[in-house]
């Protein structure tokens, strides 16, 4: 893409000022309780360039053929070129599919976008388990812990079902659920709208077992991706660009900054919390003044007492934020006939949209509900994100950025408004990943150097999953892969974020 030769890269620099522009100063906060919250003075280190390589990564041509016709949930065998066994399944509608969920060698995974199907299918075999239909339509990615599946559907239910379908028990929430949940300690965690109250949008936490809410807490929108869970607190960004850092024990506010600009959910490392955020900044254009929309990758430190800190460490050109650049383009066109499909083609219900235009450059419920940005994830004391078509890999002690690879994907049909690559998988010293061009890429985690790779002809958005040596994935066109890794040792990585908590395999 035109934007790689424009990406300049941030290092930390020793001088911290008072932030001026880009954040504003915080009164002290109250929380629904009206318990006072120290809200810290914010202040921000300024970075200068570092000369870092932005070495490309040559994908080889490795297509996946498959010429046999295949029939819904009927799996169909095939070995890639470099010999790796593998099967695949087409879901009934062929709907943009989430991140399955693999535990107990069950494929846990929903029907797609404005379906009302949510599935069991063997991880070995890929044969149809069992199938539960849900009331409203639109499964998000599935969390399973504790011997229960959860997910919400878009429109407008928190599910709770067993690990062989049977239902435990649902909970109508608000119009639209964008966000998947989190689950820790027997508990969930889900942002939902009162759509039948005040409208506000809320992060609740409730009992797993039986659905019993412990708390509320009012936020600014819906939540980009699903709350984040670490040790007591439970982290959540919102479409609109604010972060939260609230107790998972009573829901009381930690901290919060309501002028961060966040694109991505957060990952919490040390005591640290990383996210994308966007700028906003001036350029040249044929000789014109313009504006254009960058992603950061940034650091924030933050308890009760200390200030907290921003610390950009990246900077790259990104057209997919900007929703101006994005709106005539075919893939809009086609998300928002996916919405129209499941009757949000005039309105967008309660779901706050116009803060996805403005923040992330997505302007439907089902970009939103398939937005993953670019979460970064931390793994052996490095950090690794994904932004545009860069993979980025910093590390966590110096803060400074280690190496930055441009994978370059094997089709010439990119689109700068289009994110080129999902989140990172970080598991047994590897990083698996894959493009929206239908790239599956395995790369070594110390040097970023390409390991293997295949193409299965089908886009993909989400974050892929790996266990026991297999790489499950599932496509914009309703399919599901499963990949042998040719290494056993490559797992844990069950469900989008790694676990139910979605924090990654912190180690």
């Amino acid at each position: 893409m035109k934007y790689l030769a424009m990406a300049v890269i941030l290092m930390i620099v020793g001088i911290e000022c008072t932030i001026a522009q880009n954040f504003t100063q915080p009164a002290t906060k109250v929380d629904k309780d009206n318990t006072e919250i120290n809200q810290p003075e914010e202040k921000q280190i300024q970075d200068s360039t570092l000369n870092v390589s932005q070495v490309a990564v040559i994908l080889n041509k490795q297509d996946i053929s498959i010429t046999q016709a295949q029939g819904d949930l009927d799996p169909l065998i095939f070995k890639t070129p470099d010999g790796k066994n593998g099967w695949k399944v087409k879901i009934p509608g062929s709907k943009p599919l989430a991140t399955p969920a693999v535990v107990d060698g069950v494929v846990f995974i929903g029907g797609g976008f404005g379906s009302h199907e949510f599935y069991a299918i063997d991880s070995a075999t890929g044969k149809k388990l069992w199938m539960y239909r849900t009331a409203d339509d639109g499964p998000t990615t599935a969390v399973v812990e504790d011997g229960y599946v959860v997910f919400n559907t878009e429109s407008c239910e928190l599910e709770v079902i067993t690990m062989k379908g049977d239902p435990v028990w649902k909970k109508w929430l608000g119009d639209p659920l964008m966000s998947t949940p989190a689950v820790s300690n027997g508990r969930i965690y889900m942002a939902f709208p009162d759509s039948k109250g005040d409208k506000n949008h809320y992060l609740a936490c409730f009992n797993l077992k039986t659905g019993d809410e412990y708390w509320r807490k009012q936020i600014t929108g819906e939540l980009i991706t699903c709350p984040v869970v670490d040790r007591d607190n439970v982290y959540a960004a919102t479409i609109g660009g604010s972060i939260y850092c609230f107790s998972t024990g009573n829901g009381n506010l930690v901290w919060s900054s309501n002028n961060d600009n966040v694109t991505s959910s957060p990952t919490v490392w040390n005591g640290q919390c990383y996210y994308s955020q966007r700028k906003e900044v001036t350029v040249k254009e044929n000789g014109k003044d313009v504006k254009q929309q960058t992603e950061l990758l940034a650091l924030r430190k933050a308890d009760m007492h200390a200030s907290l800190s921003l610390r950009q460490v990246s900077n790259t050109k990104a057209d997919y934020l900007d929703y101006t650049k994005k709106v005539t383009t075919e893939f809009e066109g086609e998300q928002q006939a996916l919405d129209d499909s499941v009757g949000f083609g005039g309105g967008k219900g309660d779901s706050k949209m116009k803060q996805a235009e403005s923040n992330l450059g997505e302007a439907s419920v089902h970009g939103v509900w398939a937005y993953q940005g670019a979460r970064p994830f931390a793994y052996k004391e490095q950090l690794y994100t994904t932004m545009g078509s860069l993979l980025n890999c910093m590390d966590l002690k110096t803060n400074k950025v280690r190496w930055q690879k441009e994978i370059k994907c094997s089709t010439d049909q990119k689109q700068s408004e289009t994110r080129a690559l999902t989140p990172p998988v970080l598991v047994n010293g590897k990083i698996f990943l894959c493009s929206f061009y239908g790239d599956i890429i395995c790369l070594d985690a110390s040097t970023g150097d390409l390991i293997w790779n295949t193409n299965i002809k089908e886009s993909i958005s989400f974050q892929p999953v790996v266990v026991k040596g297999k790489l499950y994935i599932s496509t914009y066109s309703g399919s599901i892969f499963c990949i042998e890794t040719g290494d056993l040792s490559d797992d844990g990585w069950k469900m989008w974020g790694a676990n139910a908590q979605h924090n990654g395999l912190i180690k």
